[in-house]
């Protein structure tokens, strides 16, 4: 392999790292924080379900934000069984 292929194979590598680095903040990013501000969405629809009825909209965005933290605590599973290897 010649010096000028080594090179280019180098300025690839730095370029593809450079995105994955990308990619892995746009998946992974900010989970704790997007964890968090949808527990408390959750409590604050719970606690106005405790002093009146929700309307079937407020259920369902309350339902859709369970599936989101579901899918929220999977990525972070993922996330940290990546990181142990």
């Amino acid at each position: 392999m010649s010096s000028s292929s080594s090179f280019i194979l180098a300025k690839k590598l730095i370029f593809l790292k450079s995105r994955f680095k990308q990619w892995t903040k746009e998946v992974f990013g900010h989970l704790d924080s997007k964890m968090a501000d949808l527990v408390v969405k959750i409590k604050s629809f719970d606690e106005k379900e405790q002093q009146l009825s929700l309307s079937l909209g407020d259920r369902l965005e309350r339902l859709q934000m369970k599936r989101e933290l579901s899918k929220l605590w999977s990525r972070i599973d993922m996330f940290w069984r990546q990181r142990a290897k």
